[in-house]
């Protein structure tokens, strides 16, 4: 049946009162939170909140009302809008207002309990429905009688006022050729309405980290936002056979894990089996009985093709040059092939898993026990210094609600001299550097931060003149100009820094985070793993490494160069212990490798391990190793996913002497 036998149209105005209504109520509900949150919220962020958080309402409710605006405008483009979809229509609206209300109304119980917006917990409560009911109405009947009198006021509301909206609206009478035209804004804007970015990175969570507080941080987002948001990640943490070569038992995974490193293992604490002891280094002599500053410069793609020493191409003389001052090492492995794996090795200690980073990945209870976290703790300055936008990837929100006090990103340079696809120069990100640590220490204020370049990074924009190559390169030209800028900015910020003042008391950690072009070659591309690192820092003699050595080693390494002392969670080892163990872990896509001095295992999901020995070359033959080593290795692709979801690295497992 149709309203009437003439032609009927309901242009996309109709919706719009609707739409304004869902919009005033996401305004209304964040601007209760951040009145109840008050005191957290730093001096002037309101208007970042309200702003940003109008940015995600816009995305979420063009996600939310695309597909019945797109059918509302092609059914009036036929000329005819039956009645059954007009009630469709209206009980869309409905159910959309409800399912805003709904989130919202769970926002403030949920925050109290676990600090931030509804995020994969609240996502995998609502899995369980039976039990959530029983856990509300056992404890929470008053909230969950609310929340129920709330979601139906929003579905009558719904059905009220979306009906008065779309009757209004709807013609008798209409031009096609308003609807063609509306019917092509539909296509084009609300896709970029959702997507709200013409960068390189959709919108995302990370966008609305501005603080170290988690909590704060999620005020920009609205709940339905960043619950889905949660929605589509959880598959990053699932693991079946699709995923992982063998789930191994907890008891096998931590056995495996205290037999990775040779490290001073402490008794388990709750929450916390994997401690270990962290002294200074005996290279270690206190400034005035203080600890000393960390600077990591982790370099983008910067691997061991690249280097001459390493074997590969001699494009980074600046890097060789630096190397006779410091801890050169020789035989260094990434953890994984994209940036995200190099800092949460660097970062953290984390070890590569067949799950997503956990730069990506919301914290399982408490923050990380990031390297930022433990220096923070000791009063230190913490800051991550970038050259693009921070929220790629998620960092920003990584860093902010996991030790770093400050972000600096793009648009915090001002006047920069060259800016790119992904930010400003190296020159520029290092000059930004360069500034920040001699404020620091003019102030007699420790500092710790992590300087991750970009200029070495497809497209390859670098500044024109700043540097040339010595032999033909053909298509590769740009590739190598890049790498070989990035190594000429290091080198000049490394003269500027190491003849600065407070080059006495800090310790200089250059490393890549991955290698550039890792494809796989044969099972797995092992030699794209390898990965220049130096470290420069008073008092520690010139000398070359050449034992198997990880990312995962740096930060327990780090800490005793800095004067640490206290416990910490990680599986990575101090390598100025002699004793240190020979082994990396390593993972590619889905497959995870470990390599020791006896060889090489990788592991598949699905298909039978691979496995490897070292010929007197250190190139890897094919070659039988024992159902125990293999073990093992399937036991450590256990250890990461082990560690994100049982929360072994929180900030609650460091403890300080």
């Amino acid at each position: 049946m149709l309203y009437r036998t003439a032609k009927t149209r309901l242009p996309l105005s109709a919706f719009v009162p609707f739409i304004l209504c869902c919009l005033f109520v996401l305004t209304l509900s964040r601007a209760l939170l951040a009145w109840w949150q008050a005191d957290l919220l730093p001096e002037g962020s309101l208007g970042f909140i309200f702003l940003t958080g109008l940015r995600f309402d816009i995305a979420s409710l063009c996600a939310l009302f695309a597909l019945p605006l797109l059918i509302a405008v092609l059914f009036s483009l036929c000329g005819w809008v039956p009645r059954q979809l007009m009630l469709l229509l209206r009980a869309w609206c409905a159910a959309a207002l409800a399912f805003l209300v709904m989130n919202e109304a769970a926002t403030p119980g949920f925050m109290a309990e676990y600090g931030v917006r509804p995020n994969h917990i609240y996502v995998q409560y609502l899995i369980y429905p039976q039990e959530v009911i029983k856990t509300l109405w056992g404890g929470h009947k008053l909230e969950l009688l609310c929340s129920l009198l709330l979601i139906a006021a929003a579905l009558a509301l719904g059905w009220y006022v979306s009906g008065k909206c779309l009757n209004r609206g709807r013609q008798q009478k209409g031009n096609r050729i308003t609807l063609v035209l509306q019917l092509i804004a539909l296509l084009v804007l609300v896709p970029l309405g959702i997507r709200s970015s013409l960068g390189h990175r959709p919108l995302n969570p990370s966008v609305a980290a501005f603080c170290d507080s988690p909590l704060v941080n999620t005020l920009p987002l609205n709940s339905s936002y960043s619950a889905i948001y949660a929605l589509t990640k959880l598959g990053s943490v699932k693991l079946d056979a699709s995923t992982i070569y063998a789930r191994v038992p907890v008891e096998q995974v931590l056995t495996a894990a205290r037999s990775l490193s040779d490290v001073n293992a402490l008794p388990a604490r709750d929450g916390c089996p994997l401690l270990q002891q962290i002294e200074p280094a005996p290279s270690f002599v206190p400034v005035n009985g203080k600890m000393r500053n960390v600077v990591i410069v982790l370099e983008e793609s910067l691997g061991a093709d690249f280097v001459k020493s390493l074997g590969g191409l001699e494009l980074t003389p600046q890097l060789e040059r630096l190397k006779v001052k410091g801890w050169w090492f020789e035989r260094m492995y990434a953890a994984g092939h994209r940036s995200i794996r190099g800092i949460e090795a660097v970062s953290a200690g984390f070890p590569p898993s067949p799950l997503d980073s956990i730069v990506k990945l919301l914290p399982r209870g408490d923050s990380y026990a990031t390297l930022a976290q433990i220096y923070r703790g000791l009063g230190y300055h913490t800051s991550f210094i970038y050259g693009g936008e921070s929220h790629f990837d998620n960092m920003r929100s990584y860093f902010l609600n996991n030790g770093m006090e400050d972000v600096i990103e793009q648009k915090d340079y001002q006047n920069p001299s060259f800016v790119a696809s992904w930010g400003v120069s190296d020159e520029d990100l290092f000059a930004a550097a360069h500034q920040s640590f001699l404020r620091d220490h003019e102030a007699g204020q420790p500092f710790f931060s992590l300087v991750f370049t970009s200029s070495f990074h497809d497209p390859f924009e670098i500044p024109q003149g700043k540097v040339s190559l010595d032999f033909a390169a053909g298509e590769e030209e740009a590739r190598y100009l890049a790498v070989k800028y990035a190594d000429y900015a290091l080198g000049s910020f490394m003269d500027q820094a190491l003849a600065s003042p407070y080059a006495r008391d800090t310790v200089f950690l250059i490393i890549a985070d991955h290698e550039s072009k890792v494809r796989a070659q044969g099972v797995f591309p092992l030699d794209k793993f390898r990965i220049p690192a130096l470290i420069i820092a008073p008092g520690l003699p010139a000398q070359s490494d050449s034992r198997i050595v990880s990312q995962i080693d740096m930060p327990p390494t780090l800490l005793a160069l800095s004067g640490f002392k206290g416990a910490v969670p990680y599986v990575g080892q101090d390598l100025n212990r002699a004793t240190a163990k020979e082994r990396a872990l390593v993972q590619f896509n889905q497959i995870f490798g470990l390599l020791d001095r006896s060889g090489f295992i990788a592991l598949t999901p699905g298909q039978a391990a691979a496995t490897f020995r070292l010929n007197a070359q250190g190139q890897l033959e094919r070659a039988p190793r024992s159902a125990e080593d293999i073990e093992r290795a399937a036991a450590l692709e256990n250890l990461g996913p082990l560690m994100y979801l049982q929360g072994y690295m929180s900030k609650n497992c460091i403890s300080y002497e």
